[in-house]
């Protein structure tokens, strides 16, 4: 008895000697952590300011775009930028571990939600007529991205807040992005994007189609600017209530989510596909139930996926 009471102490004491190196790397976690939002919320702000920037230089050279409601549309850009570049210094001023989380599972997605963006731009720049699928597929990758980073987000955190913040910070990475991208486009290729704008060109009453192209694009970045964090909001949370509910279920009822969800997705994808066959007037029930039949059919991949992986198996 003796003797396993001194096993007993010299395994208390080794304990209490190995604390320290792990309470030391716990602290090296944490710096790299800290280190890593304040350079992502750095570089983001950096970002708003190269779009602040991009838009002066624009609007030097085209007083004309921002003359009767120009001149609204170039402040409410302003503005909502500059709520951006807040949210960009919140970000880097985080200190807690589940926040910090959230934000990096955001991070990684803006890029690619950007990159979507941006490829679809490309598309409207070079093709002006696109098909139904390459109009659409892009907006079911936002819903599919968005979808996956409040999942993944609760996954990880437990936390529905957290989700939607993950998503709201995918949602601002990938705007800047796209905007500056868009804007530096549009000089480099001014004339091409000119010719799809002729017929609204003519119809403005605005003597300088460069001048047009910029309130056009100004408007589009202030939709965007504000769309954008709403569809993060809605997506998001609906990626992490899915995975909250279908990570519970018997992985036989997860097989079966499987299977009916692609037939959801195109059933989202034909009430679109006949919306656009329609009137205008008479689209926005057929485009409502498309959206919402799709976006939570691809919201629900990444909870599905998370409930059939192997690990949850074994």
């Amino acid at each position: 008895m003796a003797y396993a009471s001194k096993i007993e102490a010299s395994q208390i004491i080794q304990a209490d000697e190995d604390r320290p190196g792990e309470r030391g790397q716990m602290a090296d976690v944490a710096r790299h952590t800290m280190r890593t939002c304040h350079l992502l919320g750095g570089a983001t702000a950096l970002g708003v300011v190269i779009v602040l920037a991009l838009i002066g230089v624009r609007v030097a050279r085209y007083p004309a775009s921002i003359q009767g409601p120009g001149n609204s549309l170039l402040w409410t850009n302003v503005t909502l930028l500059l709520v951006y570049g807040l949210a960009a210094i919140w970000v880097s001023y985080q200190s807690r571990a589940d926040v910090r989380t959230a934000i990096r599972i955001g991070a990684v997605t803006g890029p690619l939600l950007g990159a979507v963006h941006v490829a679809n731009h490309l598309f409207e720049l070079f093709v002006p007529a696109r098909n139904f699928a390459l109009v659409i597929s892009p907006v079911f990758l936002m819903f599919a991205l968005l979808g996956a980073v409040g999942s993944a987000a609760w996954q990880r955190t437990r936390s529905l807040a957290l989700a939607v913040v993950a998503g709201q910070w995918c949602a601002v990475v990938a705007t800047v992005i796209l905007i500056s991208v868009a804007l530096v486009l549009d000089v480099v290729f001014e004339t091409r994007a000119e010719l799809p704008l002729r017929e609204a060109f003519s119809a403005s009453g605005m003597a300088d189609p460069g001048a047009f192209l910029l309130r056009n694009s100004l408007e589009a970045a202030s939709e965007g600017l504000v769309r954008m964090p709403i569809f993060a909001l809605v997506f998001s949370l609906i990626g992490a209530v899915a995975n909250a509910w279908i990570t519970q279920w018997p992985r036989n009822a997860a097989l079966a989510g499987a299977g009916i969800a692609p037939l959801v997705l195109v059933m989202g994808a034909a009430a679109l596909l006949y919306a656009n066959s329609l009137e205008r007037s008479a689209r926005p029930p057929f485009v409502m139930a498309g959206v919402l039949l799709a976006g939570v059919a691809l919201s629900a991949a990444h909870p599905i996926w998370s409930a059939l992986r192997p690990s949850r198996a074994e």
